[in-house]
């Protein structure tokens, strides 16, 4: 049993194999890049501390936290820099309703001035009568510019790219899926193909011992009985040899090699012949 190569069902199924193969390596490129911007984002978040806020001169950043009072005024809030002189300042806002647990909370932003001098400074905000231990600090990194702020970013993505890790992940993942469908899809239409053509892949191979044991998917109507012999193709349709069917399980078709050529996962063993298209019939007059 020989196929006709030159059929366009044959290459309609060369090519969408080709195309699920690129597909399926982009999407893992993108779903490595996704998990390596993570990671990275992760590690740089534990390296700075989750109480580090950056800011560039000129420019300010929103900052929220919880009360520790009931029902705060904005005259209880304290705030502190350290050094004092710290050219910054902090503007609060007023106090809202967290939204996961409905506790209290408080809302401000801190504005760095124009010609902030680069560096760490700490603010500590607290509530009068309230405990020393529910004061809260933050570390303030002023930058001086953009550029000042990628090359000491604590992410190695951030300093080559200049993107942020964690959108980067995201962007990537999303992307990525989406040509995991399509490789899914794609495989889909391989093997629908495959078996209008007649052929099942080989996707297990045993060579230990003689004679080569080997495993193939077999849909469709017509598998092989046991003891039947079949041809065996490399993947680009070309014959290597015969094998006898031994025995058939929930779609999988096992063969035993009758030549002693190499076989490798991904060949193609010749089931049934390939279904021929009925021509249509002429339109009536």
């Amino acid at each position: 049993m020989t196929l006709q190569f030159s059929t366009p069902l044959w290459d309609a199924c060369r090519q969408t194999r080709q195309r699920q193969r690129l597909v399926g390596k982009v999407s893992a490129l993108l779903l490595a890049v996704a998990l390596l911007g993570l990671i990275d984002g992760l590690l740089a978040g534990m390296r700075a501390g989750s109480d580090q806020v950056e800011i560039l001169s000129g420019q300010a950043v929103p900052l929220s936290g919880p009360s520790a009072l009931k029902n705060p005024l904005n005259s209880d809030v304290q705030v502190r820099f350290t050094p004092e002189n710290a050219p910054l300042h902090f503007n609060l806002e007023g106090f809202f309703t967290g939204y996961w647990f409905g506790n209290g909370m408080w809302r401000g932003e801190v504005r760095a001035e124009p010609q902030a001098e680069p560096g760490s400074y700490e603010l500590r905000l607290s509530f009068k009568g309230a405990t020393a231990q529910s004061a809260q600090k933050f570390v303030l990194v002023v930058w001086a510019d953009e550029e000042a702020q990628r090359a000491g970013s604590l992410s190695w993505i951030r300093r080559i790219t200049g993107w942020n890790p964690f959108m980067l992940a995201a962007w990537c993942a999303g992307l990525g899926l989406v040509c995991s469908a399509l490789t899914y899809l794609l495989g889909r239409r391989y093997f629908r193909l495959l078996t209008q053509l007649g052929c099942g892949e080989v996707f297990r191979v045993s060579a230990e011992g003689a004679p080569c044991h080997i495993w193939c998917l077999a849909s469709g109507p017509g598998t092989p009985r046991p003891g039947e012999a079949r041809q065996i193709l490399d993947a680009a349709g070309q014959p290597l040899g015969e094998a006898r069917a031994e025995k058939a399980h929930k779609g999988v078709l096992e063969l035993v090699m009758l030549d002693d050529v190499p076989v490798l996962p991904g060949c193609l063993v010749c089931l049934r012949p390939p279904v021929v298209p009925k021509p249509e019939a002429d339109e009536r007059g």
